[in-house]
This record gives C-alpha cells, sequence and structure tokens, in this order.
C-alpha cells in the first residue's frame, strides 16, 4: 500500500493534514509568541521569567496587592488627626535589647499571612488601661484592634487585641494564671502595669510565664523599668521590646497639636467611673493606641515584603518554618532575680478565678457539684466596690470585677475539683487572709490530708484596691485529678479565695496554627463550657474530715 499512498499524495487527494517539521525557527517563533500573550500588563519582556505564584496554605485566597495601599492610607489617616507638621517620627519610640528582635516580631507575622492564621496581642494592666474613667470602647487596646483590624484582613490576619486589665491589681497572682488570663493564642503579651508596680520578682515572673504559653509570645513592656536590662536571655528569644507613648506624646503637646490638647473624659458626655487625675483621658488612650497601632503597620509592611520574597518551599502551611515550638519549663533559663523561684517562676499553670477579665474556668466551675459552694458566698470586698462596679459595667461597658469567694464559721467545707495535676505537681491558692497561721482558724486539706503546716508562701501584692498572697504545697499530691478543700474554724476570722491553682501534666508543644476562636475582643463573659467542665471534674471527694 505504500506506493498508492505515496502516489495519492502526489497527486493532491490524500486530503490528511500533513505533520509540520520540528525546525528551530519554528520553536522560536513559537516560544515567542506564547510570551507575548501570556506576559501581564504592566509587565516588559524585559523583565525576565515569571515567578511561580505562592500558595498560602488557608489563605489561599488572600490578596496582597492592595495590603500596601491599605497601610498607607491608615498611616496618613492617624497622622492626619494629629494636624499639620506631624510625621511618622512622632510615633517612632520602640525600643529594643536585641539586634534581632524586630526580624522575629517580623517573621511572626510572616507566618500569620502565610497561615492565615491569628495575631493577638493580649495587654495586662491596671485601671487606667481597663479604660476607668472613660467608655471600655475607648481604652487604647481597643482602639487598637479597631485601627488594625481591617488592614490586617486584608493581608489574611485576623487580628484582635484583648484588653485584660484589671483596676488596682498588679501583675501577681493573674500572672501564675497566664494561660486562663491571658488565652493560649497570644503573639505578643503587654506589660501596663505603671502606676501599681515597681517590683523587679514580679515583673520577671510575669516575663518568663509569658514566655513558656503555648505559642511561645513576645513580651513588651509600655515603660522600660530598670531591671529589663537583666533579663539577657528574653532580649532575644521573647523579642524583649518597650513602647513608651511618651515621647511622642509630649512632642505633639508642646505643638498643640489637635490630636492631643483639651483632653478629658469620654469622646460624648459620660458619668463614668474613675475620673480622676491619674486616668488618662479619651485623647491620651486614642494615642496610645494609634501610637502602637502604627508600630504593627510598620512590622506589617516588612512581613507583607517578605512573604513575596519567600521560596516556594516556604509558601506552604505544612513548611516546617511555621511550626512553633512551645518553650518547655526545664528549657528556660535560670530566673535572675533572687525571689523569682523556681516552684513558680519555672513552672506553668491552670488556674481557676474569680477576678474578671479571664478566659480559663470561674472558681465556681471547678466547685465539687455534689455538695456546692456550701455556704460560701461569692462578694465584692464592699459595698461601694459593688455598686460601682455594678455601675461601671452597665453604663461604660467594663468588664474588670474583683470578688472574693468569701467562708467564716458559719460556712460549711467547700471542695475544689482539680483534674490533670502533674505527678509531684504543686496545688496552691490565692486570696485575701487575714493571717498566715491557717491553723489557727482553718483546715485545709489535700486529698483529704491536711496540710495547714505544709504551705509555702510565693509572693505577696498590696495595692489600694487588692491585698493579695499565694500559698502552696506539693505534699500529698497525686497525678492526675486532687482535690483541695477548705473549712473556717473560728468566727474572728474569714477567708476569701480568688484562685486555685494546679501544675498540670505535660502538653502539646508543637503547633502550626493557633486556638479556635481567637478572633473579636473578648468581652468579659466566660469561655468555659460549664457543661463540659462539669464532666470533667473527678468524682466527689470521701467525708470531710471531722
Amino acid at each position: 500500500r505504500r506506493p498508492a499512498r505515496t502516489a495519492r499524495r502526489r497527486s493532491g487527494h490524500d486530503r490528511r493534514p500533513r505533520r509540520a517539521q520540528l525546525t528551530w525557527p519554528r520553536l522560536v517563533a513559537t516560544v515567542a509568541c506564547l510570551w507575548t500573550t501570556t506576559t501581564p500588563p504592566g509587565r516588559r519582556k524585559e523583565d525576565g521569567p515569571r515567578r511561580r505564584p505562592l500558595v498560602f496554605g488557608a489563605a489561599a485566597a488572600a490578596d496582597l496587592t492592595g495590603v500596601d495601599a491599605a497601610i498607607a492610607a491608615k498611616e496618613a489617616e492617624i497622622l492626619a488627626i494629629y494636624g499639620a507638621g506631624t510625621t511618622r517620627d512622632d510615633f517612632k519610640s520602640a525600643e529594643y535589647f536585641s539586634d534581632k528582635a524586630r526580624g522575629r516580631l517580623v517573621e511572626r507575622l510572616v507566618r500569620a499571612v502565610v497561615l492565615s492564621d491569628s495575631f493577638v496581642v493580649a495587654v495586662g494592666g491596671m485601671s487606667d488601661v481597663a479604660g476607668h474613667g472613660n467608655l471600655f470602647d475607648e481604652s487604647y487596646p481597643l482602639v487598637l484592634e479597631d485601627a488594625l483590624r481591617d488592614v490586617f484582613r486584608g493581608a489574611g490576619v485576623r487580628f484582635s487585641a484583648r484588653n485584660m486589665a484589671m483596676g488596682g491589681v498588679p501583675s501577681f497572682p493573674n500572672s501564675v494564671c497566664m494561660e486562663d488570663n491571658f488565652g493560649a493564642d497570644a503573639d505578643v503579651v503587654v506589660w501596663d502595669f505603671r502606676m501599681v508596680e515597681r517590683d523587679e520578682v514580679k515583673g520577671e515572673l510575669y516575663v518568663r510565664q509569658a514566655m513558656m504559653l503555648p505559642k511561645a509570645p513576645f513580651v513588651a513592656f509600655k515603660r522600660k523599668n530598670a531591671y529589663l536590662s537583666h533579663l539577657h536571655y528574653a532580649h532575644h528569644e521573647a523579642a524583649l521590646h518597650v513602647l513608651d507613648e511618651m515621647r511622642g506624646y509630649n512632642a505633639l503637646q508642646k505643638r498643640q497639636s489637635p490630636g492631643v490638647v483639651s483632653d478629658k473624659f469620654c469622646r460624648e458626655q459620660c458619668d463614668c467611673p474613675g475620673q480622676v487625675r491619674w486616668h488618662a483621658g479619651w485623647k491620651m488612650q486614642r494615642y496610645r493606641g494609634l501610637h502602637m497601632a502604627m508600630f504593627y503597620l510598620d512590622l506589617l509592611g516588612d512581613a507583607v515584603k517578605a512573604v513575596r520574597q519567600l521560596p516556594e518551599r516556604d509558601a506552604s502551611a505544612s513548611s516546617p518554618r511555621w511550626v512553633i515550638k512551645r518553650r518547655a519549663p526545664s528549657e528556660m533559663h535560670a530566673p535572675v532575680s533572687k525571689g523569682c523561684k523556681p516552684a513558680f517562676c519555672s513552672q506553668t499553670f491552670r488556674c481557676a478565678m474569680t477576678w474578671q477579665p479571664q478566659l480559663g474556668p470561674a472558681l465556681v466551675d471547678v466547685v465539687d457539684s455534689q455538695l456546692g459552694v456550701n455556704g460560701w458566698r461569692l462578694q465584692h470586698a464592699s459595698k461601694r466596690a459593688a455598686e460601682l462596679t455594678k455601675k461601671g459595667h452597665h453604663s461604660c461597658g467594663y468588664k474588670d470585677e474583683k470578688k472574693g469567694l468569701v467562708g467564716d464559721q458559719s460556712s460549711h467545707w467547700i471542695f475544689f475539683n482539680l483534674p490533670d495535676v502533674a505527678d509531684g505537681g504543686a496545688v496552691a491558692f490565692c486570696g485575701d487572709f487575714v493571717s498566715k497561721d491557717f491553723a489557727n482558724y482553718a483546715l485545709i486539706v489535700v486529698n483529704q490530708e491536711e496540710v495547714m503546716d505544709k504551705l509555702d508562701i510565693w509572693l505577696e501584692s498590696k495595692t489600694l484596691g487588692i491585698s493579695s498572697a499565694c500559698f502552696a504545697t506539693t505534699h500529698n499530691v497525686v497525678e492526675g485529678a486532687n482535690v483541695l478543700g477548705f473549712r473556717v474554724t473560728s468566727g474572728a476570722n474569714a477567708v476569701s479565695l480568688t484562685h486555685v491553682v494546679w501544675a498540670p501534666r505535660a502538653q502539646t508543644t508543637l503547633s502550626h496554627g493557633s486556638t479556635p476562636d481567637a478572633a473579636g475582643i473578648y468581652d468579659g463573659s466566660p469561655v468555659v463550657d460549664t457543661a463540659a467542665a462539669q464532666q470533667a471534674v473527678v468524682a466527689p471527694p470521701p467525708p470531710p474530715p471531722p
């Protein structure tokens, strides 16, 4: 058949298309045609080959093209508040103790963009930070979130600033309850107890407990306390830095900037508790929040640039680069301050507490469900404190509250079920106690064994707002479920409990993402599933000792 087919081709009767021969001129022309049709608008052929687009894990749909413009627009909006002549230099005051600290913060934001994760700033502080005198929505952590929420969302990041401040309270004892107080998903923990705490031991305890949180967060202070320079192990690891707004604020005051002069409490008329001279007005609160916002906008800008330059191996959520290793207590550097004992400075804890705001369980959530509170009362320290708290919550949106679970001779036994305690771990309690000599007026038991003479005091805190001390023991503590019980035996004294604390068993140390429900401002309401908490408690204790 071959001669016949050849004859048909020569005669033109074979209608099948002829296969084009691949020659070098044809190949060059084909490549040039493809290049012309695939070069996007605004891009020159001389720019070189196109880089493969990055895939941002769960944030594959995130579009970073508008983030730079959003950052610039937000910065311009902030600067306009403070009048002509205001520049970014009026907001630049970050101080670092390590040359690489800023880079670590940028890297955490790069991670958040790649994973479409949250970025949480948890702020601890006193009444001024809690917004007292103004509306809660005017407190500077909420100003910070309002300024950044939409800009960060454009980069696929859920930004949240949690205002966990409490009036009249220093950092301790809440610092030993860092996870249940501030949350397990914090990326930055802020210290702002500038008017109620100068204590080096409490300051180092705050830094160390923050560093041991699940996401290994970084730590910021609002004032450059002298002891910070000695905490060398935190300078790089925790990217320890200071965000003091006063230099920029004083410069704006000197220029009579409309954004700071003629300050007052509340932008609109209000009658909020705490309108005293040592609390900031709404303009000062706004400047503090926007001062921090400019800091994080600057970091986000660098993070977006870094994301665009990521190698392909790191552009996926599965990259080992984005794994966060929780800092184990055994890996922590020894405390620098002599009073920062390893028993509470080098150990993480879980807590149940009466104070608000909190993210973990309330103290009543771990009370034995069979006996209940049994005559103990959840109450404020005074009638005036109760009235002011109610007014602040109802009229101004405040979230902080300081109650105690109070028992006296007329009360009966109360037991707390503590789950998942570590082998050899400590069990502790905090509160306001008339005397440290518990044996004279109370019975305290761990798993039905008296421990009044086996208690070690951790630290004490006293301010105009509170008096608190914490006591701990390892006596008769077993691995797993434990029961802590109290009974007041003297009519002359009462016991006011605010925190129950226990050392948990080892937890997961690796994390690619953060915990769920990280977005949004914590509104002060309990987030613990009470029904689940009741299911998790241990069996009722045996009959109380005589």
